[in-house]
């Protein structure tokens, strides 16, 4: 088997909801190779359900997260 068959092969075997995934990829690849600049495709997934004053209290949350761990910096 060739690794074009097996390419093939994981494709035929994906799940269809994963599908559009593998062929966004290959497209991003396809175009570097074909020496064009790959350009950013965004989706969005999920909207986000949390609480309304999150942005606020972010640095909070962070710290709770933290609290008690080691913290080291970058």
């Amino acid at each position: 088997m060739t690794v074009r068959d097996e390419a093939h092969r994981l494709l035929d075997a994906l799940p269809e909801d994963r599908l559009m995934d593998a062929i966004e990829l290959l497209r991003e690849w396809a175009e570097v190779e074909h020496g064009e600049r790959p350009r950013r495709r965004f989706r969005t997934t999920a909207s986000f359900d949390g609480d309304p004053d999150l942005g606020v209290r972010a640095k909070d949350v962070v710290r709770e997260a933290w609290d008690g761990q080691e913290r080291r910096s970058a």
